[in-house]
C-alpha cells in the first residue's frame, strides 16, 4: 500500500529572498516531521491550486504557512479548505480559529538598528520611515527606535515621506535633501529598510552630503539587490526570516494536533548586523582612522593582528587605540573581529565549508578559537547557526530533490 505523504503548502507574494529564507526554515522543521512541502505562489494558491496540487500526488494536506510580506491576507477563508495556516509578516487575517499569526517584531528591529549606531557614538541620531508602506511597521520602527534614543539621553530627528499622492517623489527627495543638509555632521541615520536608504543616498548626492563621512547611514532587510549595488554600498540589519519559516512551521504542526501553541506568542527579530560601507566610516575627522578601518575591512581574514595594524600609522599604539575607541566606541580588535565572524556569517550560510577550514578563512588561529569567539558574540554555536540559516542544511534532510 503507497504511503500518502502529508503535505505543507507555503504560498506566498513574489519576494524570492524573503520567500526562500522562510522556505528554508519551514523545510527543516518539516524534515523533523517527514512532512512534504510544496511551494505555491499567491495568485496560485487564489486560484485554488491547494486542491489541484493535493489530487495529482495524493498528498494529505495538514495546512499552510502564508508570507504576506507586510500587508493584510486578502485570500479568502475559503481558499484554505478548512485547513489551519500560520501568517507570517501579516497585518491582518482572515477570521477563523484555525488561523493565526507570526508577526515581526519591529520594536526589537529597531532597537537592535540604535544598538548599532550607537557603536558610532554620533552626536545625534536620526530616522527616516518609507514612502510606499503598507500598514504601521515604519511607525512601530520610528517610534522604538525614538524611545531608545530618548532612554539613552540622545538627539533623535525623524523625518517622514508624504504620501506620493500628495506630492511627486522628486520634490520629496528635493525635501529629504534639505532636511539631511540641516542635521548635525557626523549624524547616525537609520533608515527602516534598505529601499529607504537608497532613497537617502540619492537625497544626500542632492545635498551634497558624503556618507559615511558626513552621515552615516543604516537600514534593514539587508537585500543585495539593494545593499550591494549602492555606492556606497549599505549597512543593514538582517532580520531573521529563516527562523521565522521554523517557528511558523512549529506553530501549525500545533495547530493541526489542536494543542495550545506554546510558540503563539513568538515573533520575528533581528539575526545580526551587516555592516558596509555606509558605517565604514563612522564620521570620523581623523584621516587616518578612516584608512586603519579600510584596511580592517580588507586584511583582517588575511590574518592581520591589531599590533601589525598600528604600526602602519604615526604614533603610539595608546594614542592610536585611545583615538580609534573614541571614533568607533571599541577597540581596533574589536573592530578585527567583528569583520572575521560577519565572514564567517557568510561561509556559514551560503556553503558547505567546513568549521576548520572557515577558521582559516577568517583569520582564526584556530577552529577551537572561532568556535569560542561566535558563540560569545553571535549567541550560538556555529552549527546550530548553520542550521537557522542554510538552504543547503534544510534540503539535505529532505527526500530526493534552498538567503
Amino acid at each position: 500500500m503507497n504511503r500518502v505523504p502529508t503535505a505543507v503548502f507555503l504560498a506566498a507574494l513574489p519576494r524570492m529572498r524573503v520567500c526562500g529564507m522562510i522556505h528554508a526554515g519551514v523545510m527543516r522543521y518539516a524534515a523533523s516531521r517527514k512532512w512534504d512541502v510544496r511551494f505555491l505562489s499567491w495568485k496560485e494558491t487564489r486560484a485554488g491550486a491547494l486542491r489541484a496540487a493535493a489530487a495529482a500526488e495524493k498528498a494529505r494536506p495538514l495546512g499552510f504557512v502564508v508570507e504576506c510580506g507586510d500587508g493584510p491576507c486578502d485570500l479568502p477563508a475559503s481558499l484554505f479548505g478548512g485547513l489551519p495556516a500560520v501568517f507570517v509578516n501579516c497585518v491582518s487575517t482572515p477570521r477563523s480559529r484555525r488561523f493565526v499569526r507570526l508577526p515581526i517584531d519591529n520594536a526589537a528591529i529597531a532597537r537592535a538598528a540604535f544598538r548599532e549606531l550607537s557603536l558610532l557614538n554620533p552626536p545625534a541620531f536620526a530616522i527616516v520611515d518609507f514612502r510606499l508602506a503598507e500598514g504601521n511597521w515604519p511607525t512601530l520602527r520610528m517610534d522604538a527606535f525614538s524611545a531608545a534614543a530618548v532612554e539613552a539621553g540622545a538627539v533623535c530627528h525623524a523625518f517622514s515621506f508624504r504620501h506620493p499622492v500628495e506630492k511627486d517623489s522628486s520634490g520629496e527627495t528635493r525635501r529629504l535633501a534639505d532636511w539631511l543638509s540641516r542635521l548635525p555632521r557626523h549624524t547616525a541615520v537609520f533608515a527602516v529598510n534598505d529601499q529607504t536608504s537608497a532613497d537617502i543616498v540619492e537625497a544626500a548626492s542632492l545635498a551634497r552630503l558624503r556618507i559615511p563621512q558626513d552621515i552615516t547611514l543604516l537600514g534593514v532587510d539587508n537585500n543585495p539587490a539593494i545593499c550591494e549595488i549602492s555606492k556606497p554600498t549599505l549597512s543593514s540589519i538582517q532580520v531573521d526570516f529563516e527562523n521565522a519559516g521554523f517557528l511558523a512551521a512549529k506553530m501549525l504542526g500545533e495547530l493541526v494536533s489542536r494543542r495550545d501553541a506554546e510558540t503563539q506568542n513568538a515573533a520575528v527579530g533581528p539575526l545580526l548586523a551587516v555592516r558596509r560601507e555606509s558605517t565604514r566610516g563612522f564620521g570620523r575627522r581623523e584621516p587616518n582612522i578612516l584608512e586603519a578601518v579600510e584596511l580592517i575591512r580588507r586584511k583582517a581574514c588575511d590574518g592581520i593582528t591589531a599590533a601589525k595594524l598600528i604600526s602602519r600609522f604615526p604614533g603610539s599604539r595608546w594614542l592610536f587605540e585611545l583615538r580609534f575607541r573614541e571614533a568607533t566606541g571599541h577597540s581596533v580588535l574589536d573592530e578585527i573581529l567583528h569583520v572575521r565572524l560577519e565572514r564567517a556569517c557568510t561561509l556559514l550560510a551560503a556553503t558547505d565549508t567546513s568549521i576548520d577550514a572557515i577558521a582559516d578563512f577568517c583569520g582564526f588561529g584556530s577552529p577551537r578559537s572561532l568556535r569560542a569567539h561566535f558563540l560569545k558574540h553571535i549567541g550560538m554555536s556555529m552549527r546550530e547557526f548553520r542550521a537557522r540559516t542554510s538552504p543547503r542544511t534544510a534540503l539535505s534532510h529532505r527526500h530526493p530533490t534552498l538567503h
